[in-house]
C-alpha cells in the first residue's frame, strides 16, 4: 500500500500489543442529592411489565504499533469496534431471532494528531477477503479516542432502537454526550464503581435498600473521559439500584439519564427500571462479573466479540502488509 509505504512503522516485539482496557466512569461533581426528595431514604417502586433493549459495544485491538514522525514517535492502533442491542420481553421465550434487534461493526486506524496520513480509509486484501479501516487522528491517549469512537457506534445502535417504538433503552455504561445533544430517553447501566455519589453523611442508606429498591435521583455535573463529540460536559441525574443481596457496593448498580429530560421523566424511568433491572442479574456460575455484568449483556458481548471476526486473520493480514520487505 504505497499510503503507507511512505511512513516508518515500528513493532515491539516485547511489548504486550494492546491498548490499555483501563475505563474509568468519569470526572463526577454532585450537584444536589435533593432533586427529588429530601426524605432520603430507600424508594421501592411497583414492578411493571415492560420490554426491554439493552445496548452494549466492545472493542478490539489488532495491531498496536509506533509511527516514526519528523519529532519523534507516535502510537498507532489498528482496532475494531462493535455495537448491538437485545430486545427482552421478561415473562417469555425470547428467541435469538427475536432477541437480537441490531448489530454493527467498524473499523480503525487511530494514530496521533502530529502524523499525516494522506487517505480516509486503509483497506487491505488477501485471497477471499477485504478488510476496511477508518482513518482517525488522536490528540491524546488512543484508549479515550478508540472508547469515543466505540460509544459513537453504540450511540447510532441506541437512536435505530428507539425508533421502533420503545420508551427508553438501557445502555451498558456511562452516557454519551449527544444523548444530552438529541433530549434521547438513553438510560446508562454503571457496573463498576470507583467513585461513590453519594454525600458521606447520606451513604448509610444502602444498608437499607433491598432487592429492586433504590435510591432517591442525585444530579451530578460530568466530565466523561473520551475524545470527539462525546468529550464535553453536561448534567445527569443518577441513582443506585439493589440488583443482589451481596455485601458492600457489590450487590448495587447506578443508572443514568440526562438531566436533559427533567426530573419528572427521571423519576418515571428510575421507578420504572428499579424493580426489572435484578431480574437479569448474573450468577457467578455463569460470569465471572457477576451480579453487576447483567445476562442479556453478557449475552450481546458473546455475539459481538464472534462479529468482530478472526483476530489471528486480521493481525496477520496487517502485518504482512506493514512489515514484508
Amino acid at each position: 500500500m504505497e499510503v503507507l509505504k511512505e511512513l516508518k512503522f515500528h513493532l515491539d516485539t516485547w511489548e504486550f500489543l494492546n491498548l490499555d482496557d483501563y475505563q474509568d466512569e468519569e470526572s463526577v461533581q454532585i450537584y444536589s442529592s435533593l432533586e427529588e426528595t429530601s426524605d432520603w431514604r430507600p424508594i421501592s417502586c411497583e414492578s411493571k411489565e415492560v420490554k426491554v433493549a439493552f445496548i452494549d459495544g466492545v472493542r478490539r485491538t489488532e495491531h498496536l504499533l509506533s509511527v516514526e514522525t519528523a519529532t519523534g514517535v507516535s502510537r498507532a492502533a489498528f482496532v475494531s469496534v462493535g455495537a448491538g442491542a437485545v430486545l427482552m420481553d421478561y415473562g417469555r421465550l425470547n428467541t435469538h431471532r427475536e432477541a437480537l434487534v441490531d448489530t454493527r461493526v467498524d473499523r480503525f486506524f487511530v494514530v496521533g494528531k502530529e502524523v499525516a496520513v494522506k487517505v480516509k480509509e486503509l483497506s487491505f486484501e488477501w485471497e477471499g477477503g477485504r478488510i476496511s479501516f477508518k482513518v482517525k487522528s488522536s490528540e491524546g491517549e488512543l484508549t479515550n479516542r478508540v472508547n469515543g469512537l466505540m460509544r459513537d457506534l453504540e450511540f447510532e445502535v441506541a437512536k435505530s432502537v428507539l425508533k421502533r417504538g420503545l420508551s427508553f433503552v438501557v445502555a451498558d455504561g456511562t452516557l454519551h454526550f449527544l444523548t444530552k445533544k438529541e433530549k434521547l430517553p438513553i438510560v446508562g447501566y454503571v457496573k463498576k464503581h470507583r467513585h461513590i455519589y453519594i454525600e458521606q453523611e447520606k451513604i448509610g442508606i444502602l444498608e437499607d435498600i433491598k432487592v429492586g429498591e433504590r435510591t432517591p435521583i442525585i444530579r451530578i455535573h460530568s466530565q466523561p473521559y473520551m475524545e470527539g463529540p462525546g468529550e464535553e460536559k453536561f448534567d445527569k441525574y443518577t441513582w443506585y439500584v439493589r440488583i443482589s443481596d451481596h455485601g458492600g457496593l457489590h450487590g448495587f448498580a447506578r443508572l443514568e439519564v440526562s438531566a436533559e429530560l427533567g426530573i419528572e421523566r427521571a423519576v418515571e424511568l428510575a421507578n420504572t427500571l428499579s424493580p426489572i433491572i435484578p431480574r437479569f442479574a448474573s450468577v457467578e456460575i455463569l460470569d465471572e462479573r457477576a451480579p453487576q455484568n447483567l445476562l442479556p449483556i453478557k449475552y450481546l458481548e458473546g455475539i459481538l466479540r464472534r462479529q468482530l471476526g478472526s483476530h489471528s486473520l486480521i493481525r496477520n493480514v496487517i502485518r504482512k502488509e506493514l512489515f514484508s520487505s
